[in-house]
């Protein structure tokens, strides 16, 4: 199993900075040469491409991805963890998706329609997001997303390198199932 474990955001801009960050943090990990850990945070069109690059027998296998997603409906610093369906939107969400990659937005669920929709995503993903609490320049956290950013980053970690654990997250749509946030949504 190869992994890529990618953070996708914006540097300084607070929690939306938290997938940054994590890749930031993981870079500094002792990963076996099977574990690629990488900061996805450009066009989602040059990600897709970058993925491609690798050659077919060194494709990688799962993407863990993580970022900041405004989902709404969750409390500040909630984390989801879970693998993604790879069920695509509608044609005219998937051109909105490209013409946002096009303008210059980074966004987690952006990206990965994007790279899904080229092929340039492997089949098994696993997505960890984690609802923000304020979207405004700056590189602190503020104090719900500040709490579980070694969380995020020791669940980044098993999701890399323990095919078992990744298996039991639950499969749904963008947005995911569940929260994760208490014992990583293992149980």
């Amino acid at each position: 199993m190869r992994v890529i474990v990618a953070g996708v955001g914006y540097r300084n801009l607070r929690d939306h900075s938290v997938g940054v960050a994590v890749a930031d943090r993981l870079l500094d990990r002792a990963w076996g040469v099977d574990v690629v850990v990488e900061d996805l945070s450009y066009n989602p069109i040059a990600v897709m491409q970058r993925l491609e690059d690798e050659p077919p027998e060194r494709r990688f296998t799962r993407a863990v991805m993580v970022g900041a997603v405004e989902r709404g409906n969750r409390p500040p610093g909630t984390v989801a963890a879970y693998r993604w369906d790879g069920v695509l939107p509608s044609d005219e969400e998937i051109q909105r998706a490209v013409s946002e990659a096009v303008t210059g937005v980074i966004a987690l669920d952006n990206t990965l329609v994007v790279t899904r929709h080229f092929g340039g995503l492997p089949e098994d993903v696993v997505v960890i997001e984690v609802e923000p609490g304020v979207q405004e320049f700056g590189d602190e956290f503020s104090a719900p997303v500040a709490k579980v950013v070694d969380e995020v980053c020791e669940l980044a970690v098993i999701m890399a390198t323990d095919a078992g654990a990744a298996a039991r997250l639950p499969t749904g749509p963008l947005g995911g199932a569940r929260s994760a946030a208490a014992g990583h949504g293992l149980g």
